[in-house]
């Protein structure tokens, strides 16, 4: 089973990351906390989670209008990301996702990498990669990157069409559980309910 308390990063932008973090919200009971949201038009990543889970979620620490790397839209208006004063907002049952892949930067002046925010809150991580082509080359480099920062990998999750292939080579070359893989939904809103009880079964059997 999945720590109490986990991180949720993913080897790119657009992996599917948010709506993994909802169906394990919804499929786990756990509460959500993005800390850095970078792009404000439309539904933020919070609010897509809160609608599609129906968990308890908390504000952002840091909320950046322009969709880019955290350290990119915080210059844009001035501001930096620091860690100081920063803990988690509960002792419950929680997912913290992070901004886009692994190795985005929070912020140049000072140079806050993710690993520094994961370090700093003290928890494990989870991966979400995909399942096609590519996704050794992605994957692999996370896993390596994540454990070379000296993190605690508690697993991966692929997004995408079944690819024995593929789970089996991650699983070998990269020394890695996989926890889950979760389809690619057509119709997000009638299929999401039944998708998180498919991997809260899964998840029980890891």
């Amino acid at each position: 089973m999945l720590p109490k308390q986990f991180y949720l990063t993913g080897t790119d932008t657009d992996v599917g990351k948010t709506v993994t973090a909802a169906l394990l919200c919804r499929a786990l009971n756990r509460a959500y906390w993005k800390p850095a949201q970078a792009g404000l038009d439309g539904e933020t990543d919070t609010e897509v989670v809160a609608r599609l889970a129906g968990v308890k979620t908390f504000p952002e620490r840091w909320r950046l209008k322009r969709p880019a790397s955290p350290h990119a839209a915080a210059a844009d208006e001035g501001r930096s990301i620091r860690l100081d004063g920063l803990a988690l907002p509960t002792q419950q049952p929680l997912l913290v996702e992070g901004a886009g892949g692994y190795q985005v930067p929070y912020s140049d002046e000072p140079l806050l990498w993710q690993s520094d925010l994961i370090r700093h809150l003290g928890l494990p991580v989870v991966i979400v990669g995909r399942t096609g082509l590519g996704t050794l080359n992605h994957t692999l480099l996370t896993l390596r990157a994540l454990r070379a920062d000296g993190l605690t990998v508690s697993g991966l999750i692929l997004v995408g069409d079944e690819h024995q292939e593929n789970q089996r080579d991650l699983q070998a070359m990269g020394d890695v559980s996989l926890l889950a893989r979760v389809p690619q939904m057509t119709h997000l809103e009638t299929e999401f309910d039944a998708c998180a009880q498919a991997l809260r079964r899964n998840l029980e059997r890891v």
